[in-house]
């Protein structure tokens, strides 16, 4: 029987001027797959960091995989499915969990331990030329900015174009955009035309009215959330914010760094893995180039932006909503916020309504009556300890389910820690029989404890994700006396009390319109709930509540 097969191509940005294009990568694969008589099923390309382990394509990849009888994944080089050495050995034992092999186009390695070494040292090459590749990049564009040259790519910053040459790059002003630039410093700092001066929002609101077009409103290569000539409060402030406009454009303001997330954190493409955070002002590389703005106007916008900062650290709180920053619009994703309305009614509403162009059409929810319907909800769980114990092992059994992948990946190293250590033993009896030379043990050992020191890092930033991931025993046994002890004062608890069950439990919602009703599907770490804003019959899976205006649903439904 003819073997089924995938091909699986990957580039980076910076891959695809080595001679490394999708085109090249699976033509190779399709050639190889046809010698061999393979029936390909399906191609899959990323456009993507090879020092991530999700990526959108290879988790298709892997989800066709596991529900269909694949035999071989066929990629054109071993770095092309990992560009870390220990990575590329947990992609190919997963897959071999799932009954496919991985073959590659530019070598083929024998299931053997010497094969297993061969690829190994392949993929640290690998590795070595992906951190190689990086310092030589970082260096280079250090290089051009210490010569006076700035690195934008096709984005420079709003009020400018791009002048180039091979290897060299200038900011030259844009005097069409200059000009709504200076006029957005004089509306921010001095005021309109009857002096009042204006916010970000009225900014926004005003260039809108104007018909001005964005930056993405006059090039095609930035993506457009909005329609034609709609600005936002961020993109007022990124100008206000900007120091280029005084004549001086800094390289090296950020930096990314290990903050032992990598492995669970959401990837966004281009921006590399780590946490980007700010380096030290002393370390920026600074360019000069032509000014739009005077120094004094700058240091100006700056101060009152700290001026307005202060205003709000010292201003009390008016009014405050015990589900503020926890719900979202299921119809656009923004955020909820409370509001009172004329002076008495509180209410939440989607932000996507108050954008400068309203992004959606969720009406305003009333807030009092969906307080006391979550909360009614949280206590009569809370109250039940059948139906709190029940609804915190529904929770830690769906949580295990999400984070299934992870738990395998956990097994995928074990496993592979075992095998290296077991290649470090055999090594070492290997040199004492006499069959390696002094040299060659230690170049292979510290390849080796490398391999291991990577895996065992790999499994601790993936187990203190599946801590904070996954309710343990121990947790829900805590959860459990907290409820019990806490259990007579629910019905008389305060806002205060109330806000913190709510931060105990990470109660989470969203909010939508289904069949003329306004419906909120909770989740917390007690289960999932459906509240609909209407009379209803009642149906619930975490115990009956006699509510005259509102119900619970079963939870069932999907969200």
């Amino acid at each position: 029987m003819r073997r089924k097969c995938v091909l699986y191509a990957r580039v980076s940005t910076d891959e695809q001027t080595h001679g490394y294009s999708l085109q090249t990568q699976l033509d190779g694969c399709r050639k190889y797959a046809a010698e061999r008589g393979y029936i390909v099923v399906a191609e899959f390309t990323d456009d993507y960091t090879g020092v991530s382990l999700d990526r959108p394509a290879l988790n298709q990849m892997r989800t066709l995989i596991s529900n269909d009888s694949i035999n071989v994944v066929i990629v054109y080089d071993i770095d092309r499915l990992a560009r870390k050495s220990v990575y590329q050995m947990l992609i190919e034992e997963e897959f071999l969990r799932a009954g496919a092999t991985s073959e590659y186009v530019l070598g083929q390695y024998a299931d053997t331990d010497e094969g297993r070494l061969q690829k190994q040292i392949r993929a640290s090459i690998a590795e070595y030329e992906k951190a190689k590749i990086l310092e030589r990049s970082k260096r280079g564009k250090r290089g051009k900015a210490q010569s006076g040259f700035v690195i934008v790519g096709p984005r420079p910053p709003y009020g400018y174009c791009v002048k180039s040459e091979p290897h060299k790059t200038w900011l030259v002003i844009d005097e069409e955009e200059a000009r709504i630039v200076r006029l957005v410093y004089e509306w921010y700092v001095r005021g309109d035309e009857t002096g009042k001066r204006m916010s970000l929002r009225g900014i926004a609101k005003r260039l809108a009215e104007m018909r001005i077009p964005t930056r993405g409103d006059r090039v095609k290569h930035v993506a457009k959330k909005f329609e034609y000539a709609i600005w936002q409060s961020n993109m007022v402030s990124h100008i206000l914010q900007n120091e280029t406009y005084t004549g001086v454009w800094h390289y090296g303001k950020t930096q990314m760094i290990s903050d032992g997330k990598e492995l669970v954190r959401k990837v966004i493409p281009k921006r590399g893995q780590g946490k980007q955070v700010k380096r030290p002002r002393e370390e920026w590389t600074s360019v000069q180039v032509p000014a739009i703005i005077d120094r004094e106007t700058w240091q100006a916008a700056q101060a009152r932006f700290e001026e307005n900062k202060r205003a709000l650290i010292g201003r009390p709180m008016e009014h405050t909503y015990l589900l503020s920053h926890r719900l979202r619009c299921a119809k656009c994703g923004y955020g909820f916020r409370g509001q009172i309305i004329r002076g008495k009614f509180l209410y939440y509403i989607c932000n996507g309504t108050r954008q400068i162009k309203s992004r959606c059409n969720m009406p305003h929810i009333r807030g009092e009556q969906l307080e006391d319907q979550i909360w009614q909800w949280i206590k009569s769980v809370m109250q039940d300890p059948v139906h709190l114990a029940a609804g915190l092992r529904a929770s830690q059994q769906e949580a295990e389910r999400e984070n299934a992948a992870v738990r395998e990946r956990v097994s995928i190293i074990e496993s592979q820690i075992a095998e290296t250590q077991s290649q470090l033993n055999r090594l070492l009896d290997l040199f004492v029989s006499g069959e390696f030379s002094k040299e060659m043990l230690l170049e292979r050992k510290t390849r080796l404890e490398d391999t291991l020191i990577e895996l065992e890092r790999t499994k601790a930033e993936l187990n203190t994700h599946l801590l904070t991931a996954v309710l343990s025993d121990d947790q829900i046994a805590e959860l459990e006396a907290f409820c019990a002890e806490v259990r007579t004062g629910l019905d008389n608890a305060t806002f205060e009390d109330k806000r913190r069950y709510f931060d105990l439990l990470d109660v989470r919602g969203k909010l939508t319109i289904e069949n003329n009703e306004k419906v909120a599907y909770l989740s917390c770490k007690l289960g999932k709930q459906r509240v609909v804003q209407m009379p209803t019959l009642h149906l619930s899976n975490t115990g009956a509540i006699a509510m005259p205006r509102s119900a619970f649903r079963s939870t069932i439904r999907s969200r």
